[in-house]
């Protein structure tokens, strides 16, 4: 994937989100001494852990260019790595697309978008036998993989610390920091929206129950019109389900209509469901721009990474590689796609 040669520099990352994590890691492995800053604690308490860590480059291919997908493919191989190395809830089992009856249209919709060889019909009872009743058949992506989130990004803190990397709890200013660092990597998320006016907000909700009478291996995704889910498996029977994308940075919660929709459309799926206990249900605010792309955006030494929407566990691996040769003047190539000067972010988001 890259090519580099490395001089040890002096490096500052703010946001302890899954971005500046993965950043850290890569700076680490490449020989810099890192500091992050982070007011919310190491992982950050944001949008990274209310995750559903799929890594799903194929089943986000409407909201992702094709030339994308090897950029997932090379994380998942990275967290693949990552597991075998500190043993963390990472499972490589792919992913299955259902709809109803009614609904079928859209999940031949989606179909049509997929590369040729990537177009696997699936016999539901052979790959989740709990959804064969409902969904005899679905569509089939091998590649995919998910994580679990929090468990993951309190073992990547961990190992950040044992490879020598300082964890200040502090807001920092990549202005004011950038006076004491070879380079300051900003890593904020929404926390810069105010300094970037091209970065939006998209609200995520989500639910987790437990539910000891239905099991999955792998995360389902549900092609509904109005409210398409997804449904992500944890230990003990545990479940993550999100459904809802709202164009708002408004944070204050779940509103009845969509905690009903989605809980309707969980139902919808296995009627057990109606007795499961819910353990959570919450909102996040995810930074985004306006291609739903993220980007790398170099101001003199400093180096701002935003804008992963609901990619963050799939895209992030790939552009902390990325930072970190940009660092090292190698080779890599993603950057072309990721990296934009501050006048050409500007003069294309505008256009």
């Amino acid at each position: 994937m890259s090519e580099s040669t490395t001089t040890s520099q002096n490096i500052a990352i703010i946001g302890a989100g899954i971005t500046g994590l993965s950043c850290a890691y890569a700076l680490l492995k490449d020989g810099h001494t890192i500091t992050l800053y982070d007011p919310e604690g190491f992982p950050a308490d944001n949008a990274s852990l209310m995750a559903g860590g799929m890594l799903a480059p194929y089943a986000e291919i409407e909201h992702m260019p094709h030339e994308w997908i090897q950029a997932g493919l090379d994380s998942i191989a990275f967290w693949s790595d990552f597991a075998n190395q500190h043993n963390v809830d990472f499972h490589q089992n792919g992913s299955l697309l259902i709809a109803h009856d009614e609904d079928a249209y859209i999940l031949k919709r989606f179909e049509e978008h997929l590369p040729q060889n990537k177009k696997q019909r699936a016999i539901t009872a052979e790959f989740e036998p709990a959804l064969a009743k409902k969904f005899p058949n679905g569509l089939y992506l091998s590649e995919e993989a998910h994580i679990n989130p929090a468990p993951t990004m309190n073992t990547l803190c961990n190992a950040l610390k044992e490879q020598g990397a300082n964890f200040i709890l502090e807001k920092a200013d990549p202005q004011k920091l950038s006076q004491n660092y070879d380079h300051v990597i900003d890593c904020r998320g929404m926390g810069a929206a105010w300094e970037d006016p091209n970065l939006r907000g998209v609200k995520g909700e989500l639910l987790i129950v437990r539910n000891t009478e239905f099991s999955l291996t792998r995360p389902v995704r549900l092609m509904h019109p109005r409210y398409p889910l997804y449904i992500v498996p944890r230990p003990d029977h545990i479940f993550m389900i999100g459904a809802t994308i709202i164009e708002s940075s408004d944070n204050t919660g779940v509103s009845v209509r969509s905690g009903l929709e989605l809980l309707s459309a969980l139902y919808s799926l296995d009627t057990s469901f109606g007795d499961a206990e819910i353990i959570e249900i919450k909102a996040g605010i995810r930074p985004a721009y306006s291609d739903n792309l993220p980007y790398i955006q170099i101001d003199k030494n400093i180096i701002h990474c935003n804008g992963l929407f609901r990619h963050g566990f799939m895209l992030s691996p790939t552009i902390g590689r990325c930072v970190a040769d940009h660092i090292s003047d190698g080779k890599n190539n993603f950057l072309k796609m990721l990296k934009k000067d501050q006048n050409e972010n500007n003069t294309q988001r505008a256009a």
